[in-house]
């Protein structure tokens, strides 16, 4: 399977798409409903103090002596890792629905992201098992758990060709589908990772464009792979 083939048919798939493809890859980004690539936004470990003197001095009309101006939050935690908890793996489905359309030559729309609520225990439910069952493997040392992730990667794509299979029979599949493959789609990974550096270079800004010609070669590799297994 040539990475060069794959990456070719995601940038004629995002052409004059360029748009809706962005924002929905930097929504999906925000939310969690990636299936590859990374956040554009900066990433915080450390708790940032925020002062906000208005609050200050809310504080010290309610309550002499209470200070609540000084405020302390991580990026990656709070609303946002909560939002990613229950939403994401909902919105995978969607997204998954949206790069197959687009792949497929079908009309596709920001509102295919919101598109797959009606399956939210097993949006949810896909998510939670991938995660759980590659922190398993994970704890047998690093490499497995690499491994196990390429081979569940093409759940959220299955689920949205076939919404009437629970997560645990579209993660089954994935396993037979990438069963050897996984190689195949690590080194698809590997391809950008020149510009992956370049990213890095203007603190992640380069994923919004990054982003969405990953998951389009995703999608490429899916429809690729399904086209293998069927002449095989």
């Amino acid at each position: 399977m040539e990475s060069s083939i794959l990456r070719a048919r995601a940038r004629a798939n995002l052409t004059g798409k360029w748009g809706v493809s962005v924002g929905i890859a930097a929504l999906a980004a925000l939310l969690g409903g990636l299936m590859a690539g990374s956040s554009f936004l900066p990433t915080i470990n450390a708790e940032l103090p925020i002062h906000w003197p208005w609050l200050e001095r809310l504080a010290d009309a309610i309550e002499e002596g209470i200070q609540l101006g000084n405020i302390t939050f991580t990026l990656r935690s709070g609303v946002f890792s909560l939002a990613v908890f229950l939403l994401g793996g909902t919105l995978q489905l969607g997204y998954a629905q949206f790069l197959l359309k687009q792949h497929d030559g079908q009309e596709s729309e920001f509102n295919d992201l919101f598109s797959q609520f009606h399956r939210y225990g097993t949006g949810f439910a896909q998510r939670f098992l991938r995660n759980l069952y590659v922190s398993l493997w994970g704890i047998l040392f690093i490499i497995p758990g690499i491994v196990k992730s390429y081979s569940y990667a093409m759940t959220p794509f299955i689920l949205a060709d076939h919404p009437n299979l629970t997560a645990s029979e579209a993660i089954d599949r994935s396993k037979a589908l990438m069963e050897g493959h996984k190689m195949d789609l690590f080194i698809l990974d590997l391809t950008f990772i020149g510009w992956d550096f370049l990213s890095s270079l203007v603190a992640g800004l380069g994923n919004l464009l990054l982003n969405p010609y990953k998951n389009a070669a995703h999608a490429a590799f899916y429809r690729q792979l399904l086209k293998e297994n069927r002449t095989a």
